[in-house]
Parts: structure tokens; C-alpha cells; sequence
């Protein structure tokens, strides 16, 4: 047998993958959820946890996969894997009373990479974010590309949102010409963001405000608004795992968004008449 793969068998069985570094997290899982023998998404299957069963996590993850190696804490024996999109670190977060586990030092501008961010926003359309390649690895510290290290100003209707159990605010931003055509926008509770710098830290605090100001207090889960609502927005590229609501095919999302600006209809409507330039 290859060393490689005598590796990874090890490192299945032990849970010592490449990741962050070991602490001891107090996880929950927010829906059902498959418990995997190994890291991999289509490992086979040990059994589904409830909602709210409580997990033991040491920060051992699958970085390709976002797998994160974990303990039931009513059965301490029962070592596995599971999809770190459904789980969250219980009793930090001032929304939902929780904050995110996978990847969340990216997704709150507090990795070991976030100063090699451009913060000159580069002008995308939505048909742009969309068609970038998906990278294979998705470090939990640290970014995958230079698309991740790129703060990209956008504009768009948003068509759904609401309050998301890692207490994000969860915006689908629609391409103005064709609804289908989407990405997601992240704002995170500035309660979970830890180790951003304080200019980060203000603008997410700002985004928020706005949002409230322009929507209204946020519902747990999606809603669907009754008129699309126009905005530009700027934020940084990032590539979540799975596919959440408003996902494009590359889970391409704004995470975190930095600035937001909600255009007057008048306005809005002007601009969908005129040539196409600039940021879209």
C-alpha cells in the first residue's frame, strides 16, 4: 500500500487531518445530520444525529472537504465526521445565541491571510462571481486564491433574507434582468467576529445597521420579499462548501459584506434602462 493512502486511513481513523489548530469547541448540530466513519462527504454513514445533539470538536477537519472530526457528547466513544456547514459553536453569538464553525476565521476577515486582502473593491457582475472555478481546498485558517483575497463591489436585487443560525443576516442577491441568476451575501453578529481588525469589525456593525434600517428586524430562516429590493454592495470573495439557498453552482458568496447601499427605486429603475458599465 501507497504511504499516502496509509495515511490517510490513519488519519480517517484518528482524526488527524489537516486543519486548525486543536481547542476544544462546544459544537450543535442545527438539523438532522449524517455521521460519517471518514472525511470524506460520501464516507459511509454511522448513523443520523438530532437536531441539537451536542458535539465535541478538537479542530481536526478535512480541509478538501470541510469535514470536521467530532465526538457526540452522549457518547463519548462514537467518533466521526459530518458536514461543518451544520453545526455551529454554541453560546457566543448575541442573534441565535451561537456563531459558525467552518471556516470562520475566513469568513470574519480573522485569518492568518486577511491582511493580503485587496480592500480596493474590483467591479463583478453576477454572471463574474458566478463563473469562477471552485477551489478544490478551502483552508479553515487561511484562503483558498487570489478570488478570496479580492473585495468585489456588486449590484443586484435582493429577494430573500433572514437570520441564520450562526446568527449571520443571509441575503440572495438576484441578478436585476434574470431572478434566477443569484449569490449570497454574509453579514456575521459582530459578537462572533474575532481577531478582525477594527475598521472590519465597524463596517460589518455598519452593514447590519443598514440592513435593519432597509428590511427590518431579520426572521429566523429565509423570507421572501414581496419587491425585490436594489443595492450595491461590496464584500470579500468567498467559497462556502454545499449549497445554502442563493447558492451559485460554485457557492460563491460576499463573506463578509463591508459596505450596502440601498438605491431609491427611481433611481434603480433608471439605471436597468441604461447601457451596461461599471459595477453591475
Amino acid at each position: 500500500m501507497k504511504p499516502h493512502v496509509m495515511w490517510i486511513i490513519l488519519a480517517a481513523c484518528l482524526c488527524l487531518v489537516p486543519g486548525s489548530a486543536l481547542a476544544r469547541h462546544t459544537l450543535t448540530t442545527t438539523t438532522r445530520v449524517n455521521l460519517r466513519s471518514g472525511p470524506w462527504r460520501k464516507s459511509p454513514v454511522k448513523h443520523v444525529l438530532a437536531r441539537h445533539t451536542k458535539l465535541t470538536w478538537d479542530g481536526a477537519m478535512a480541509d478538501s472537504e470541510g469535514m470536521l472530526c467530532v465526538v457526540p457528547a452522549h457518547a463519548s466513544g462514537d467518533t466521526g465526521w459530518v458536514q461543518g456547514e451544520y453545526v455551529v459553536e454554541v453560546g457566543r453569538g448575541a442573534g441565535h445565541g451561537s456563531c459558525g464553525v467552518l471556516r470562520w476565521p475566513v469568513k470574519t476577515m480573522s485569518d492568518a491571510d486577511a491582511s493580503a486582502v485587496n480592500r480596493t473593491p474590483a467591479g463583478a457582475t453576477l454572471a463574474t462571481l458566478r463563473a469562477f472555478p471552485a477551489p478544490k481546498v478551502r483552508p479553515q485558517n487561511g484562503r483558498a486564491n487570489a478570488i478570496e483575497k479580492t473585495e468585489f463591489g456588486v449590484s443586484g436585487n435582493i429577494t430573500k433574507w433572514g437570520l441564520e443560525s450562526d446568527s449571520d443576516f443571509h441575503l440572495v442577491l438576484a441578478d436585476a434582468t434574470d431572478p434566477t441568476k443569484t449569490i449570497v451575501l454574509e453579514v456575521p453578529d459582530t459578537t462572533c467576529v474575532n481577531g478582525a481588525t477594527k475598521d472590519v469589525r465597524d463596517s460589518i456593525a455598519v452593514v447590519r445597521q443598514e440592513v435593519v434600517r432597509a428590511l427590518g428586524p431579520p426572521s429566523v430562516g429565509l423570507t421572501a420579499l414581496k419587491t425585490p429590493v436594489p443595492i450595491t454592495a461590496t464584500g470579500i470573495g468567498f467559497f462556502d462548501f454545499g449549497h445554502a439557498t442563493g447558492h451559485p453552482p460554485n457557492a460563491f458568496e460576499l463573506h463578509p459584506l463591508l459596505s450596502i447601499r440601498f438605491v431609491p427605486r427611481s433611481k434603480a429603475y433608471a439605471a436597468a434602462a441604461a447601457p451596461r458599465g461599471g459595477i453591475q
